[in-house]
């Protein structure tokens, strides 16, 4: 046997209906099928991500996400700070309880209203404190004796041997407040310097 193409013997001869290409129809449809598909796909994703500026706040969203209005904001007194509004039941259930404060001008903070000392241990309930004409907050728990832990506006301790508080994310535009309960930022333990030799 040769190796040209009229050396090879006829059985073994690709036949006619080899050379028929796939109808146009079917791939005009599975291309159709596809667009169709990326257009849902797209069509959810935005959706998804539009809708918080579609509600009406109070209002929880996909993502667990809480629109409020920015009435829920305190307000901003010059040299004072505001207590923070308390959110919880029926918007929140108590594990995402928060409060909602101004840490600045134009800065807006959601503080976890839960707190433990150390990672894993007995959590405490964190409230608003005005200490002189600043804001701060107080946790007070029952397992450490009564003591209170002390935090800034900004949530960082007082005396810097426990952390600080933990906080949502938070975005704020002209007419609403957007809380992200999904994404919680927990402040880093703090540990003592290892001794040099």
């Amino acid at each position: 046997m040769g190796t040209r193409y009229e050396d090879q013997p006829p059985e073994l001869w690709a036949g006619p209906e080899s050379l028929d290409p796939t109808p146009v129809w079917k791939q005009f449809a599975l291309i159709g099928l596809f667009l169709v598909v990326g257009l849902v796909l797209v069509g959810g994703v935005a959706a998804f991500a539009a809708a918080p500026q579609i509600v009406a706040p109070p209002a929880m969203v996909p993502g667990e996400r809480l629109v409020l209005s920015t009435g829920a904001l305190p307000p901003v007194v010059t040299g004072f700070g505001a207590p923070a509004t308390a959110i919880g039941p029926p918007l929140v259930d108590d594990a995402h309880r928060f409060l909602l404060a101004r840490a600045g001008e134009g800065q807006a903070v959601a503080f976890r209203a839960r707190w433990a000392p150390h990672p894993g241990e007995p959590e405490c309930p964190v409230e608003s404190a005005m200490s002189g004409a600043a804001l701060g907050y107080v946790a007070s728990c029952e397992g450490t004796a009564g003591r209170a832990f002390l935090f800034d506006a900004n949530g960082a301790p007082r005396d810097r041997t426990y952390r600080g508080l933990d906080r949502y994310l938070v975005s704020v535009s002209d007419d609403r407040v957007i809380v992200n309960l999904s994404r919680l930022i927990v402040s880093p333990e703090r540990t003592s310097a290892p001794p040099t030799p």
